[in-house]
């Protein structure tokens, strides 16, 4: 599949620059020709043609490339002592982005030097190309050395996708125990549907990270569990899960899943949406719903198209405080 979006966006390309060659040429070589007569609106329209190419080039192989870091600071009352998480979501390794990417993610990280840090799921691609594509994911191993690291599935990890949140579909293999497992192996804590108590900086909370909403994993129940009156922080992939999440004293909510719509434009927001309809401004940074504040990550992967606009992948560093 991702050959075919390749052929796709090197079509628009290609699509773009040659009439606007043809127009050029015409203007400039023939005399007495239509382009020559009206130069302006020959020139306006190679411009827009060219500009148009220079945006799909731009945000198919460079944008993808650019790994930005994201810094959010939120209270959470409880927490007295200044806590750094580092949140990173969908690698989605695999054809387009493979263990380059997890090392330029390491070297961010390792710069920015948080007291944990958390993975948002769809570690893979998996769209059948291989099924060993959790392979790149051994530069993590280095970062499990110096901090502690958990990590959750997402839908890719099952081979799992929905037209509504009613009508479950699968198309490629489960691999979230090959995932799982491998991720282990670093040294990394993988938490499916299980929750946690975490002690930083001498501040505790609980740390729940859930499974694949899209798969049916999710099961919130070991919630009923907690015992202390401290903060309790969420991590899912899919946003759409605070709905499950509401009334159960949570102070936050980390997912991933959307990208930000891996395009953006002004004024109208993410062009790329999801199976599921969710409110626009839960694609991308805070929202509130009801009693949960949500913080949704774009991610630093992509799916479908290798393409970004205005939307580059992130790290994102919240200080909790």
């Amino acid at each position: 599949m991702h050959i075919y979006f390749d052929i796709v966006i090197l079509t628009a390309i290609t699509a773009l620059i040659l009439p606007a060659s043809i127009l050029l040429y015409n203007k400039i070589r023939l005399k007495d020709s239509w382009e020559q007569k009206h130069p302006k609106i020959i020139i306006s329209i190679i411009l827009i043609l060219l500009l148009s190419a220079s945006c799909i080039i731009y945000g198919s192989f460079f944008e993808p490339k650019m790994l930005v870091v994201n810094q959010q600071t939120l209270d959470i009352d409880g927490i007295e002592n200044e806590i750094k998480i580092a949140f990173i979501s969908d690698f989605q390794v695999g054809p387009y982005k493979q263990d380059e990417h997890i090392w330029q993610i390491i070297e961010k990280l390792e710069q920015l030097n948080p007291d944990l840090v958390l993975i948002g799921g769809d570690q893979i691609m998996n769209n059948g190309s291989s099924i060993s594509e959790y392979l790149f994911l051994y530069p993590l191993k280095s970062l499990a050395e110096k901090y502690p690291v958990y990590a959750i599935h997402g839908n890719h990890e099952y081979g799992v996708g929905r037209n509504s949140i009613d009508e479950n579909w699968v198309w490629l293999p489960n691999l979230s125990e090959n995932t799982k497992w491998y991720a282990e192996s670093l040294g990394i804590k993988y938490l499916t549907n299980d929750l946690e108590k975490i002690t930083v900086n001498e501040e505790e909370f609980y740390l729940f990270g859930g499974d694949s909403l899209l798969a049916n994993k999710l099961d919130t129940k070991i919630l009923e569990e907690r015992t202390e009156d401290i903060p309790t922080i969420v991590l899912i992939h899919h946003p759409l899960a605070v709905k499950e999440i509401v009334n159960k004293n949570i102070d936050l909510l980390l997912s991933g899943h959307t990208h930000g719509g891996q395009i953006r434009l002004p004024f109208i927001g993410p062009l790329g949406k999801i199976e599921t309809k969710i409110p626009t401004s839960w694609y991308q940074g805070f929202s509130q719903y009801e009693d949960v504040k949500l913080f949704v990550s774009s991610g630093t992967g992509e799916t479908g198209a290798r393409s970004r606009f205005l939307n580059p992948p992130e790290i994102v560093l919240l200080t909790i405080k």
